[in-house]
């Protein structure tokens, strides 16, 4: 778990909150830890199978869609509504459906909405969990992660003028070009802080609860990345897999053990380019300074890309903690490119990590997307979905033995 803390992120979205690239961005959380800790220490339970817990029972469930049918787990009165998912329509990126209710009651601590997106190519559920959570006017405070990103949890609340009107509580799995967001969304007793963590511990108990008994018709594990080709990276005796969707070409992979070791993925959309992602791991020079020359070093990479790139504006640059067991330096980047003749080129957000003498970055470029909310979070949902596993396959292979 990050337990990473939101604030406005900086210039990724017109007029909306969203975190576009992922970065570690978030500073100290008004509220305090304490109430944190009440939170999780209230919810704490490992998933796993259980049995079917007294005043429960299995629900099955079809959203219409041969890997959306399954069985789940709801209080024995539960009043559990659904309807069938919209199917995407030919040439756009996604749709989403609102497929199951649940009322609040005396057994049901919190208002449970099912949604579930038809996608063009598989995303990563934290990217879609977090901008779901964000639509609704939700701060999120706190966020947990599977390795593989194909499951994603999100801890949030509304605040206004220092009293706790809403907490939720918000899973989001990855089954394909699938997505499931199950949403739990409650009022606290009391509009305090510890009313509001206290309420935010049931409803994840409830919810754990609930999706403890998750299973699909299909036998398939519950978050999946199916539709996507493993690619071999090499580097030295270690060898990870980056998941790659159909989206994206290999244009480079010179991950064949040794460094430099580049890998790049080029997306084209209409016969035009659509994105850019890039890997790669280097010697470091001798006083690598992490944000001064992760900088320098990500320019000549921006100009090297493009006749047509022009300026590079740097919008933040932001330090990070590296990989759990790894010593070293890490720093966030984010561009804005121009055109040579002024326009608007799109923007770069980037990763660079210092480990003893290797260097490793990974860098997404998106170009402008047309229109605003949830079209053009969609069309941007395959880079923001390949950078993050590009990132994740950079942390495994520095972290590796």
């Amino acid at each position: 778990m990050t337990g990473r803390l939101s604030h406005p992120e900086t210039k990724l979205g017109r007029n909306r909150r969203r975190d576009i690239a992922g970065n570690a961005i978030w500073g100290p959380f008004r509220y305090g830890v304490a109430g944190l800790l009440i939170w999780l220490a209230a919810s704490c339970q490992v998933w796993a199978q259980q049995p079917v817990p007294a005043g429960w029972r299995k629900q099955t469930f079809d959203f219409g869609s041969t890997d959306l049918r399954g069985e789940i787990l709801v209080p024995a009165n539960a009043d559990f509504q659904t309807v069938e998912i919209q199917p995407r329509r030919a040439g756009t990126a996604g749709n989403v459906t609102v497929v199951g209710k649940i009322a609040p009651s005396a057994a049901v601590p919190a208002d449970v909405t099912i949604m579930a997106l038809d996608l063009q190519y598989p995303a990563a559920a934290l990217r879609v969990c977090l901008y779901e959570v964000g639509l609704i006017g939700l701060e999120v405070f706190s966020r947990s992660i599977a390795d593989d990103l194909s499951s994603a949890s999100v801890r949030s609340m509304r605040v206004k003028d220092g009293r706790f009107e809403q907490v939720a509580y918000s899973r989001c799995l990855t089954r394909g070009t699938k997505l499931l967001v199950f949403h739990f969304i409650a009022t606290p007793a009391g509009t305090d802080e510890e009313s509001a963590f206290a309420t935010g511990g049931n409803i994840e108990t409830f919810a754990r609860t609930a999706l403890d008994g998750l299973t699909f018709a299909d036998g398939k594990p519950v978050s999946h990345w199916a539709g996507m080709t493993d690619v071999p990276l090499k580097l030295g005796s270690r060898t990870v897999a980056l998941p790659v969707s159909p989206a994206w070409s290999i244009a480079i992979n010179d991950f064949q053990g040794g460094v430099p070791a580049e890998l790049s993925m080029v997306r084209k959309r209409d016969g035009k380019d659509a994105g850019l992602v890039w890997l790669g791991a280097f010697d470091a020079p001798a006083g690598f300074d992490i944000a001064r020359d992760g900088e320098t070093f990500l320019r000549d990479f921006i100009a090297r890309q493009s006749p047509d790139f022009g300026s590079a504006q740097l919008l933040s640059s932001d330090s990070a903690s590296p990989p759990d067991g790894v010593e070293g330096t890490k720093n966030h980047f984010h561009f804005d490119i121009a055109t040579k003749t002024g326009g608007e080129a799109g923007e770069v957000f980037a990763t660079v990590t210092l480990s003893g003498d290797r260097l490793y970055t990974a860098a997404w470029w998106s170009p402008p997307v047309s229109g605003d909310g949830r079209a053009a979070f969609m069309a941007r949902l395959p880079g923001m979905t390949a950078f993050d596993l590009a990132r994740r396959a950079a942390d495994r292979m520095m972290a590796a033995p």
